[in-house]
């Protein structure tokens, strides 16, 4: 028998607040068609996205000044 483990997946909000994005940071822009992008497109964004404190830590890496 096959018994449901009650398991959903993450909602495209949740996957980005996972990433450490801020809840303003906006997932749903309003693509040249005028419609906001479908939860597929923002899943994929999120997936293909840098965690803001990676980027941070790169770039504070790459111009720290020579001790």
């Amino acid at each position: 028998a096959i018994v449901d483990i009650g398991m959903r997946m993450l909602t495209p909000r949740e996957l980005f607040r996972a990433q450490g994005f801020p809840d303003n940071y906006v997932i749903d822009p309003v693509g040249p068609s005028g419609r906001p992008l479908t939860k597929t497109a923002q899943i994929r964004a999120c997936g293909n996205s840098v965690p803001p404190q990676l980027a941070t830590a790169i770039v504070s890496a790459q111009f720290a000044p020579d001790l």
